[in-house]
């Protein structure tokens, strides 16, 4: 270990001597106290590598017996030292890039928002500037519970405020209060769905249907009550003696409250041939590597798909340097899955079968959350010869009434 560091920091030169007096080379450059390190010789000459230093030492021995000395390879920190010496304008550059990537670091650029609905984001960021939070400031030396704090008192909507630091970027979150807000079932109750009603009990309002009556989607089912105190017809003496009483807003009227309960029916057709062509996964996946600088991608191994017919699937992992600092390289990966063409051949039980279970899938998505199924009825109907066609009907007993829209 050590002396593999010794030898770079001395530095060492890979050199090959050709001539008809190499044992003579060989002799005067050890009498000179050069030290050679793997030294081999073949039909071309003799290979050795010797510290950068004594590499000069070498020219008086070349020049006596008539040897040629060429450098075939540089190892080494003088070597890598004269290199970046070279190049000093790239190594200042990429100062001064890490001492302002340092400085920038440390300061807020990005103030984000979550969490409001009510509240305009716009005024909450001109708050917390006046509060000190603003872009292009030292954010060590934020007290962001104290500003948290502060803007919440500001804030007569909010709830709760709290703040986040994530590297150059600092998050606000609002929660907001709750304000009480006008019930959304101030009208009439009307059908989600057509049926047939089975049930109906009115607690407020005027039942429009009745037991044992098919309904249709959105026909009212209880109507909103009239507003109470008021006369069912207006007295004209009154408002002859005082007009300016007549321009009193009547009150509004009482939402409709109960409920309706009745039968829906839903279905779902589905056919299925006994004879199909088609194109699935054979569960064979390939897995290519490469490279992405910013848009461009550069594939390391596996380019193209190995299979006639796949699917591409293109995973991107980046890496996290610090904080919200990532690594401008990507590595990609590309999952070629393969598809096969199949030739299926069923029977008329099968296709029966795969065609009621994907009917009955289907239908149960229709059904409301909560209903609940009485009867279940499966109808095989007539169809084209080579394929089978299956109905699915389904009976639910549930809710009709909702609040209309207003």
């Amino acid at each position: 270990m050590f002396d593999r560091l010794r030898a770079f920091w001395q530095g060492r030169v890979y050199f090959v001597a050709r001539g008809e007096q190499l044992p003579r080379f060989l002799n005067y450059i050890l009498q000179e106290g050069v030290v050679l390190y793997q030294t081999q010789r073949s039909e071309r000459g003799m290979r050795a590598q010797l510290k950068l230093n004594d590499f000069y030492r070498l020219k008086r021995a070349a020049r006596l017996t008539h040897t040629r000395v060429h450098i075939i390879a540089k190892y080494g920190w003088p070597f890598v030292a004269a290199r970046w010496w070279r190049r000093k304008g790239l190594i200042a550059g990429a100062a001064v890039i890490a001492v302002g990537l340092t400085i920038l670091s440390q300061l807020v650029l990005i103030i984000s928002v979550t969490g409001n609905k009510n509240i305009q984001t716009s005024d909450i960021l001109q708050r917390a500037e006046k509060l000190g939070l603003k872009t292009w400031i030292y954010s060590k030396g934020l007290d962001l519970n104290q500003i948290a704090k502060n803007l919440q008192e500001e804030l007569p909507d909010a709830a709760w405020v709290g703040m986040e630091r994530n590297g150059t970027e600092i998050k606000i979150k609002i929660s907001e209060k709750i304000r009480p807000s006008i019930p959304k079932e101030a009208g009439n109750l009307v059908a989600s769905h057509a049926g047939l009603v089975k049930e109906i009990m009115v607690i407020q309002g005027i039942p429009q249907v009745h037991e044992g009556e098919l309904v249709r989607v959105g026909q009212v089912l209880i109507a909103k009550a009239p507003a109470l105190g008021l006369p069912s017809t207006p007295n004209p003496s009154s408002a002859k003696i005082n007009p300016a009483k007549s321009t009193t807003p009547n009150p509004p009227a009482a939402a409709a409250k109960g409920f309706v309960r009745g039968r829906v029916w839903y279905s779902a057709e589905q056919q299925i041939p006994l004879i199909e062509d088609k194109v699935q996964e054979s569960g064979r996946v390939a897995k290519g590597w490469g490279i992405k600088f910013g848009s461009r991608v550069i594939m390391v191994t596996m380019q193209n798909s190995p299979f006639e017919q796949a699917d591409k699937e293109v995973l991107s992992h980046s890496f996290q340097i610090w904080r919200n600092w990532r690594f401008p390289v990507e590595v990609i990966q590309v999952n070629y899955k393969e598809l096969k063409k199949v030739h299926l051949q069923r029977t008329v039980s099968e296709a029966r079968q795969l065609a009621e279970e994907t009917a009955r899938s289907e239908v149960l998505k229709k059904v409301s959350p909560g209903a609940q199924v009485i009867e279940e009825t499966v109808k095989v109907l007539p169809s084209n010869t080579g394929v089978e066609r299956v109905r699915v009907e389904v009976e639910t007993y549930e809710d009709l009434a909702v609040y209309a829209n207003p």
